[in-house]
């Protein structure tokens, strides 16, 4: 099973990435599989190690999907990585092999420790929404404009309809970067 969440990792100078990423999630292991042209490739590849935190913050999902935004964060207990303030949970990670094969890496981990923050509260329609258009920002490169335009009247209908302050502008941040992806054809 796949769980989406957010992967932060450090450089091997001390520099924070936070990215989006779904998992394949077990027990005790975790498998994660970056693109090999991707930061978190490189971090992960590097220091051997992750955090995989998980959150109901779509907002964080949004920025992390488009950028590589600044968040709070805090050292992790047993290795050398960070914690987003914002996560409900988190798993720390130790890589146990790294398959590198184009174009996506296959990233074996194992769980070293595991931490809770708060609990977490769950995604309603809005959230999901916003989280089907954050994994959508990343794959413009990948699907056909009009496909990613119908695809966004239609989570934007679900958003419209249940969605709190931080989902509505998770969801105007992402698609006000698609349409410029999409040379500015309008997205709504």
């Amino acid at each position: 099973m796949i769980i989406e969440s957010i992967l932060t990792t450090l450089s091997p100078e001390g520099r924070i990435n936070i990215a989006p990423m779904g998992v394949e999630w077990g027990d005790d292991t975790l498998v994660l599989k970056p693109f090999l042209e991707t930061t978190t490739f490189r971090n992960v590849r590097d220091t051997r190690v992750a955090v995989v935190n998980l959150t109901d913050d779509v907002l964080i999902f949004a920025r992390a999907a488009i950028a590589n935004p600044e968040f709070p964060t805090h050292p992790a207990s047993h290795i050398r990585g960070v914690v987003l303030d914002a996560a409900c949970s988190w798993r720390e990670l130790e890589v146990g092999t790294i398959d590198d094969s184009p174009p996506r890496s296959r990233i074996d981990t194992n769980v070293v420790h595991r931490g809770t923050l708060r609990e977490f509260i769950g995604f309603n329609r809005a959230r999901n929404a916003v989280l089907e258009a954050a994994i959508l920002s990343t794959r413009t490169h990948l699907l056909p404009a009009d496909e990613i335009r119908t695809d966004f009247r239609r989570l934007q209908v679900i958003v419209d309809k249940t969605a709190g302050p931080r989902e509505r502008e998770a969801m105007a941040l992402l698609t006000d970067y698609v349409q410029d992806k999409l040379h500015g054809a309008a997205v709504r």
